[in-house]
């Protein structure tokens, strides 16, 4: 048996189910997984290792295969020891990484009671898993036994002939990196030169310093990814992203006359935001009070600017809450939010 699964963004749109629909179907099913993947995100496997958490999968392989020669940023460094590190330290499995070729191919494996009864076969990154992505892509859902078998077959092979387990390996050299998280993120631009000159040029005098909440909120604001997670009607949890974010502004601080409220042109209200270090994103003011910040569209849009900069100035730690230790050493637990001549113009700095 083999089905068709495409990604279904507008306008080629298809009945078929997406990537991160079969692999939720299939892993309901499953008590093991062994998964090969050319690329990985930091975000992917933050959020695998929650998966196995939450829903008590007994085994998890991952082959990362092109890091290797190509190299790993800080981030996603610390995020593949993350997920390593518990499962070595649960007995329920490990990472390895291609180390005599690179490995491009994108498998997931399906496994019940030591026997493989599903595969997965495409284009398919692990990130495109767990996030929503701009780029179309094209797989093949297998369950012909043979098949399955063969496929199950072949990544074991991989795994023993050409891998090294990761907490093997001698990783000294990392790829130079800022917040890079919102490179082609669908909903953000690079802002050009004279737009940002044209928004800074123009402020209006006014001024917000949003707090960011950390030990009062520890299932919430920046730890959303903490939470409880969200139950399928087959029973399988699937955990808030972890830059996720949901920022609830004081009161105080809403209620000013100059501060952005909801409720043009409905219930909330778009503004668009350039950010400090030169990003162009909307963002939505909603809820009783205006208390809601977020970015519109997209939680993770938020998430991505205001983590990426604690994670790359070596103050959050992949899969860590953010507490006041945190922002402590970042050196800063706000960021500001400046009004322009234009009201559904802001500026966001969270530089420090």
């Amino acid at each position: 048996m083999m089905e068709l699964i495409f990604s279904n963004i507008p306008p080629v749109r298809l009945p078929n189910r997406s990537m991160s629909t079969a692999f939720e179907d299939m892993l309901h099913g499953a008590d093991s997984l062994q998964i090969a993947s050319g690329y990985i995100s930091t975000d992917a496997l933050v959020e695998l290792k929650r998966i196995v958490e939450m829903n008590k999968k007994s085994y998890l392989e991952l082959i990362i295969g092109m890091h290797a020669f190509d190299g790993f940023t800080r981030s996603q460094y610390e995020a593949t020891k993350y997920l390593d590190d518990y499962l070595i330290s649960e007995n329920i499995g490990e990472v390895k990484v291609s180390t005599v070729f690179r490995f491009h191919g994108k498998i997931y494996s399906f496994i019940k009671k030591k026997k493989p009864f599903a595969g997965i076969l495409g284009s398919s990154n692990l990130n495109s898993v767990f996030d929503n992505q701009n780029t179309y892509e094209t797989d093949i859902l297998l369950k012909e036994p043979k098949i399955v078998s063969e496929l199950h077959g072949f990544l074991s092979d991989l795994s023993e002939k050409a891998c090294t387990p990761f907490n093997k390996l001698e990783i000294k050299n990392f790829i130079e990196s800022k917040n890079v998280l919102l490179e082609e993120h669908e909903g953000v631009e690079k802002a050009g030169r004279e737009e940002l000159l044209k928004a800074r040029s123009s402020l209006a005098g006014v001024s917000f310093k949003i707090p960011i909440k950390s030990d009062d909120a520890p299932h919430s604001n920046l730890n959303v990814y903490f939470g409880k997670g969200r139950e399928n009607k087959k029973g399988l949890i699937k955990p808030r992203h972890w830059y996720e974010v949901e920022l609830i502004v004081p009161k105080e601080i809403t209620s000013k006359p100059a501060y952005p409220k909801a409720g043009y042109p409905k219930t909330e209200s778009i503004i668009t935001v350039y950010t400090d270090d030169g990003w162009k994103f909307k963002c939505k003011i909603s809820g009783q009070n205006s208390k809601n910040f977020r970015s519109a569209d997209d939680l993770k849009i938020l998430g991505r600017w205001i983590k990426g900069r604690l994670e790359n100035s070596g103050a959050l730690k992949i899969g860590q809450p953010v507490t006041p230790a945190v922002l402590s050493k970042y050196g800063r637990d706000n960021f500001e939010l400046v009004g322009t001549k234009d009201p559904t113009v802001w500026l966001l700095n969270f530089g420090i």
